[in-house]
């Protein structure tokens, strides 16, 4: 029998982590074949010592994990649907521009997308131009809210405020002359942000 390389442990075991990182799943055994390059029965018998000592938790079939992957919150894989008005309302528009990831120990449970803001109106919610805001999609919200909603065939962000009966979107800005409340006779919400992601200014 060939002697077993010493670095193919820690190489399987390295993959096993960045393709789970990556695919939010567990590789197979020919995954990690096709993304090593070491063979299938080398492959098979290193997880087997690797199970033995302890190192991955291994059923013979995909499930392969490490303690690194079983720590790791599953990821929610979502598309960037362009820019959001912060501000005026913009036309609607759907342009898939990126993918990105999210742990869902942040965003929760649901389906996501991303929409990038653009204008100030939310800056006091901390949300300013150019943030990455993570929306579950659904379509009803509760009173408070921040919100994605379409209106007059524009989209916007905007806190969602009920009074008297009737639903308001609200900016998030002391600027109230420029940032007036919209009193929508057809609101559709498109979804409801749950997080916001931004660089944090060096200057």
């Amino acid at each position: 029998m060939a002697r077993r390389n010493p670095e193919w442990y820690s190489i399987i075991y390295n993959y096993v982590n960045q393709y789970y990182a990556e695919q939010s799943k567990y590789p197979s055994v020919r995954d990690i074949t096709a993304g090593t390059g070491i063979s299938v029965s080398t492959v098979h018998r290193c997880l087997t010592d690797m199970k033995e000592r302890g190192e991955i938790v291994y059923n013979g079939r995909r499930n392969i994990s490490t303690a690194q992957t079983e720590m790791e919150s599953p990821s929610k894989y979502m598309k960037v649907l362009g820019y959001v008005a912060c501000g005026e309302g913009q036309e609607e528009e759907e342009t898939v521009i990126e993918y990105i990831r999210m742990p869902e120990s942040i965003v929760g449970k649901g389906n996501f997308f991303a929409l990038i803001a653009k204008g100030e109106s939310m800056i006091d919610a901390g949300i300013y131009p150019g943030d990455y805001v993570i929306v579950r999609q659904q379509k009803g919200a509760n009173d408070g809210d921040y919100v994605v909603a379409l209106y007059e065939g524009k989209n916007n962000l905007k806190q969602l405020i009920k009074e008297d009966g009737r639903y308001i979107l609200r900016s998030c800005n002391e600027d109230k002359e420029t940032y007036p409340d919209i009193y929508p006779e057809d609101l559709q919400i498109q979804g409801v942000a749950v997080c916001v992601t931004h660089k944090l200014n060096h200057n």
